[in-house]
This record gives C-alpha cells, structure tokens and sequence, in this order.
C-alpha cells in the first residue's frame, strides 16, 4: 500500500511525456522565448537555456536545451547558455554563470550571434546555425514534455551532427 501511495505522489508532482517535437511546434516555442518580460520584471514567457559546463554546450555530441529558465535552479546549473532568438533569423547564445555571486553574463560579440534555420527532412527535424567563425548542426531527438511548478515546458535532445 505504501508503494502505491509513493508511486501516486510523485506521479502527481511530475508529469512528463515524450513526443515528437515538430517544425510548428518549435517555431512556437522560439516565437514565445521572444516575447519581452514584463515592466515588473517577472514574465511568464520561457528562455531556452542549456547547461554549458565545461561548455558542453559547444563541445558535447548530445545537448539538452530547455525551454524553461526555472530549470536552471531545479537542475542547478551554474554555466548556460540562452539561444535568445532574434527577429531576423539570427540568435544570441548568452553565456551566463550563476552559482557564484555576483550572477554575470558575458558580452555578446559577433561570434555568438549565428544565423539559424530550421528544416524537416523525412520526419525528423533539424536545427542549424551558422555565422563567419563557426557553423554547428543538431538534429532533434527527443522532445519530453514536463511540469515544474503546474507550468509546461519542454527538454529538448539534440545530437549534434557533422
């Protein structure tokens, strides 16, 4: 009885299924990561962060990106990485730090800004930037859909490709 009632309570706090992540799907995610906070600073709107220890981020064949800033805490990330998506197809990857006070971001130069597209090829999707110093592809391969705090976000699993 007592299993049954454990497996019930973490049921009801976590609630997550995997799904196929669509080129729609995450054109709306990117379009609700531009909306701007609010004047009182909070915001309901998502970032897509990333762990980038050890600058995973640039470095690791697999990449979880999140479309939830509130992961960074649950997760306890100290180094991310936001793909701030700009109105012009282009994104910022704004590499902050966290754990150590005072929080920090590092100023964007033209090397973090890339040009992104997004194509489905034979129904898996793919995610692809470029800019003058550096060119990095992923292909899509999973997309989980979870609750954290009754709000839906999204982990994304990217492999990079060559």
């Amino acid at each position: 009885m007592k299993f049954l009632q454990t497996i019930l309570i973490l049921f009801s706090f976590s609630f997550c299924f995997s799904q196929q992540m669509t080129k729609a799907n995450f054109k709306k995610l990117i379009k609700e990561s531009k909306k701007e906070e609010r004047k009182s600073g909070f915001s309901n709107y998502s970032k897509i962060i990333s762990n980038n220890k050890d600058s995973i981020f640039f470095k690791s064949d697999k990449v979880e990106i999140y479309s939830s800033e509130e992961v960074v805490y649950e997760k306890e990330f100290c180094r991310t990485i936001e793909l701030k998506f700009l109105n012009n197809k282009k994104v910022n990857f704004i590499d902050c730090q966290t754990c150590t006070e005072p929080s920090f971001c590092y100023v964007s130069t033209d090397k973090n800004i890339y040009q992104y597209r997004i194509k489905e090829i034979d129904k898996e999707l793919y995610i692809f930037f470029k800019n003058n110093y550096n060119e990095m592809n992923f292909k899509i391969v999973s997309s989980i859909e979870n609750k954290l705090n009754w709000r839906k976000y999204y982990k994304l699993e990217l492999k990079r490709i060559k």
